[in-house]
């Protein structure tokens, strides 16, 4: 083989002292490097295990005070970055542990959540908080311009406006724009004022058309020359609430309609619903109404003729008379008259005068006149149903029994009903009365949510320790199991090595020959001193083929 020692070179170092010598003292330094290495690699080893056990200790400890943790509730959501950043700094100066998530939502220990809202509220940091009246208490207000009075008097009023829109339960957030025209003597054609109002609703909530109708009166009557027509609403979706002229528009009478319609069938239930629970027993009577309204908006105009009855319309008087007068002289007057042989006049003839008087009534027959406007919303039919629980007894075990209610009680109930209902048979009216058993569905419920909710939270305390002792597991198995048992073995093979480095036996082999030829390969050999420690080696380990074998396992381990 290429590779292969000559016996030449063997027999010159054997004959030669300082070749022996050598010889000796690589022997001992190879014996001293591999028990150093050894050594160093069984410290960094342990050293490992340390850094290991460390982390894992550590954590463990993180892992317990993450479980251990207060869960953490909104301090408040949906706002703006000016105002979480204001939040943030109070929170950090009070060394409050926060967490902040999307959507503008600051999230703080459940504990800590009223304390820090009135703590907010005390210093006026609350997010969303409108300016009102109070802005002209701050400040001297002396050699203020009109112009910024009149600024900071909209702004009050606008804020204002938006605090009492607040107040109602389906609105979380409002913002109110007012157009105030300014006064002036010289303008004839004065402009109107206007408003604008946004809402943001509270989760999934609607406004019904009176809620919005009261809104725009609410906006209309606290502002100078508003009407109503000119405030419009529309929500932070961008949903316009109102229309002008919206009360003449056919949708806006079909919603008015089903909203009258589903109040009136509601109120009556809970008429009808109290009234038999003094009978029966609370949670023992269930009503449902259905109920047809008119629809229809009718103006009526009637005139009505009494013949028996006649009226004086028109009277008329006429009256008319005669009388006669005396004789008197006639023919022409002077001279001519008087001579004698003239032609003399007739005498004049007694004159009459006549008169006439006539009287004319004319007589009408009586009629009324009666113009009735009728809106919609009349009840043209009723349709009801009423359930009631049986009678309960109680047995001697305890245990309960429930029996039907007599057709007494039944017929009796029924009566009662109708009246308090109205029943108009003409109308059409239909009444069903039942006795069955019911269940408390109310208390089941609430029971139920209950036990969800605790179940929920054990649940969840569960995982979170379920969720510790995997990870413990987990790294024990994967990390702490692998380590200790290279430690043992490492130092098994350090200990074996010491004890049978002294006595050395034994023939070499030819799987020795094979791996010393493996080494003369890696080493090489320039010199002949580098020959005699390969010659050392080789002699070593003929002696002790399994002490050399354990030496190259734990040099490809550590590789």
């Amino acid at each position: 083989m290429a590779n292969e020692i000559a016996p030449s070179q063997t027999q010159a170092v054997a004959a030669n002292p300082s070749a022996s010598a050598s010889f000796s003292r690589g022997e001992q330094s190879f014996q001293a490097s591999v028990s150093n290495i050894q050594g160093m690699l069984l410290k960094n080893r342990r050293l490992l295990l340390l850094i290991a056990s460390i982390l894992m200790l550590a954590g463990f400890i993180s892992l317990l005070f993450w479980t251990a943790d207060a869960p953490y509730r909104p301090l408040f959501s949906n706002i703006d970055e000016k105002e979480a950043a204001s939040i943030i700094e109070l929170l950090q100066k009070e060394k409050v542990p926060y967490r902040l998530e999307g959507g503008g939502t600051v999230l703080v220990p459940s504990d800590q959540v009223y304390a820090l809202r009135l703590k907010l509220a005390g210093q006026d940091m609350l997010p969303g908080n409108k300016t009102g009246y109070e802005l002209f208490d701050n400040g001297n207000q002396l050699g203020i311009s009109d112009f910024v009075q009149n600024v900071n008097l909209q702004r009050a009023l606008q804020g204002e406006l938006a605090r009492t829109i607040e107040i109602l339960p389906q609105v979380s957030a409002a913002r109110v724009h007012l157009v105030l025209p300014k006064e002036s003597a010289f303008i004839k054609r004065k402009r109107k004022a206007s408003a604008s109002v946004m809402l943001q609703l509270a989760g999934s909530s609607r406004l019904s058309k009176q809620s919005i109708l009261a809104i725009q009166n609410l906006i209309a009557a606290g502002v100078p020359e508003l009407e109503r027509d000119d405030v419009t609403v529309v929500d932070s979706a961008g949903n316009l609430l109102t229309t002008k002229g919206e009360s003449n528009s056919p949708t806006s009478a079909v919603q008015t309609y089903q909203e009258y319609q589903m109040s009136f069938e509601r109120r009556m239930e809970e008429r009808l619903t109290r009234m038999l629970e003094q009978i029966v027993g609370a949670g023992q009577a269930v009503v449902r109404v259905s109920a047809e309204i008119n629809r229809e908006h009718v103006e009526q105009s009637n005139q009505i003729f009494n013949p028996d009855e006649a009226v004086l319309r028109s009277e008329s008087v006429i009256e008319e008379s005669r009388r006669a007068s005396d004789r008197r002289a006639s023919g022409i007057p002077g001279v001519a008259s008087n001579t004698p042989g003239a032609q003399q006049a007739d005498a004049s003839q007694p004159q009459e005068e006549a008169g006439r008087k006539e009287h004319i009534s004319s007589f009408e027959i009586s009629s009324t006149t009666e113009k009735r406007i009728i809106p919609f919303g009349e009840v043209e039919k009723l349709s009801v149903a009423v359930l009631v629980g049986g009678n309960v007894a109680t047995q001697e075990d305890g245990s309960s029994t429930m029996t039907p209610r007599s057709q007494d009680e039944l017929k009796s109930i029924r009566g009662l009903v109708e009246k308090a209902m109205g029943y108009n048979e003409d109308r059409g009216d239909s009444l069903e009365v039942q006795s069955m058993s019911l269940v408390d569905i109310s208390s089941n419920e609430d029971a139920a949510a209950m036990q969800d909710m605790e179940a929920k939270a054990y649940y969840l305390e569960l995982a979170r320790y379920g969720v510790a002792g995997l990870a413990l597991l987990l790294l024990a198995w994967f990390v702490l199991r692998p380590l200790g048992k290279r430690v043992l073995v490492q130092d098994s093979d350090a200990g074996n090595v010491n004890d049978e480095q002294p006595a050395l036996s034994g023939q070499p082999s030819d799987s020795v020959e094979a791996a010393i030829e493996a080494m003369q390969l890696s080493i090489g050999s320039e010199n002949l001193e580098h020959k005699a420690l390969q010659v050392a080696a080789k002699e070593m380990i003929g002696k002790d083929t399994q002490m050399a074998a354990r030496i190259i396992q734990q040099w490809t381990r550590q590789s």
